[in-house]
């Protein structure tokens, strides 16, 4: 009896922790209900230790991968939205999620477009519509894509804003 009381006390203590500090610790809460089961079921703290570890790193992977397609789906958005327009042109992106996190949309501006021997480029702007104080804002940042075959892509290898977090 005193373990599943003890089990519980952890599990709600882990529980008001990721209150506290929100999706960073998403992670967490799986691997120390993994481990304190574990622990409780065996008896033996380093089996749950283990558990949790492990439990703890795979759900942080999977949850990775997740942002990173919807970061990929909203730049390949955003990419084809350039790409249909021509310089001076303003288009707008939305992208759509399975899940209702990440559902975004925005504008794009072409600014200007280069053609060499290797591939044809454009410079543009694009915007993410947000909401601050309950009130729509714009934030704009430019981009660079190419044409790579059939499909246009973002030039740079990843973006270098905060705001892709889950990349860095």
């Amino acid at each position: 009896m005193r373990r599943r009381i003890s089990a519980f006390v952890l599990l709600l203590v882990a529980g008001a922790t990721v209150s506290i500090a929100g999706c960073s610790l998403i992670a967490t809460v799986p691997g120390i209900t993994a481990g304190a089961a574990t622990s409780s079921m065996t008896g033996n703290p380093a089996w749950g230790l283990t558990v949790a570890v492990a439990t703890n790193a795979a759900v942080d992977a999977g949850v990775k991968y997740v942002l990173k397609r919807f970061s990929a789906a909203e730049q390949q958005e955003i990419a084809n939205a350039i790409a249909q327009s021509e310089p001076g042109e303003e288009r707008r992106w939305a992208v759509k999620q399975p899940v209702p996190y990440g559902n975004n949309k925005g504008r794009t501006v072409v600014v200007s477009e280069s053609a060499n021997a290797l591939t044809t480029c454009k410079k543009a702007l694009f915007s993410v519509e947000d909401m601050a104080d309950g009130k729509p804002v714009e934030h704009w940042y430019t981009l660079d894509v190419c044409k790579n075959g059939r499909y246009w892509l973002w030039a740079q290898a990843e973006p270098s804003v905060k705001r892709w977090g889950a990349l860095h």
